[in-house]
């Protein structure tokens, strides 16, 4: 699930969009390559029922009930990632207020927050992640709340960049950004665009539990 133009692109025109003329996004194709993907317009816990994994890329807002049921969905043993991006900068032809663009400021905070986690944004511009060496574009930090006695036992990595956070019988793996998977990150230049390949895979291969060829 995302706000982010992953599976039709982001043609000129609406009637571009009609005639089949955008261009998927490279993420969405290899996942739906490799995988049984299901894009979903709204998640509840029927909805979850035997899904593997929920990726969701900067979704739009959900309703409290759907955060229920992911959180239910992880305790019982599911998969999940997120990329929540607090200040995105992802390019659209869309003006900033267009509500067909993509949400330019996550609004998953309340199950960060049921998890013992805030996203706060701490201005910073480019980052290189030190380990995997993947370019993050105004990217946010995790930040564990005061005062807070969280059951799901979540591990700050990658300058807190990135959480992984086992609730229940479950496990998820929260980035604090989303323009990362942005197709000029992704195709130029060649050392973002490995790296954060690179990146990306290693996380999926982190909560899948499986070698990815």
């Amino acid at each position: 699930m995302s706000s982010l133009p992953l599976v039709y692109g982001e043609p000129d025109d609406m009637s571009a969009l009609i005639a089949g003329q955008g261009e998927p996004h490279p993420l969405y194709v290899a996942l739906n390559a490799a995988h049984d993907l299901v894009v979903a317009d709204a998640l509840d816990s029927d909805g979850l029922v035997g899904a593997d994994m929920v990726i969701l890329i900067q979704p739009r807002a959900l309703p409290p009930e759907a955060l229920v049921a992911l959180d239910d969905y992880v305790r019982g043993g599911g998969r999940l990632m997120v990329f929540a991006d607090p200040v995105l900068d992802w390019p659209s032809r869309l003006g900033f207020g267009d509500p067909r663009g993509p949400l330019r400021s996550a609004l998953v905070s309340p199950l960060f927050a049921h998890w013992g986690l805030e996203l706060v944004d701490p201005g910073s511009d480019t980052v290189r992640l030190p380990k995997s060496g993947a370019i993050l574009l105004h990217p946010g930090r995790f930040a564990v709340r005061s005062g807070t006695t969280g059951d799901a036992g979540c591990v700050l990595s990658e300058a807190d960049h990135v959480a992984r956070c086992r609730p229940g019988k479950g496990q998820a793996i929260l980035v604090a950004d989303a323009d990362l998977l942005a197709p000029t990150y992704l195709s130029d230049p060649v050392e973002s665009r490995d790296a954060n390949r690179r990146f990306f895979r290693g996380l999926l291969q982190d909560l899948s539990g499986e070698r990815l060829p």
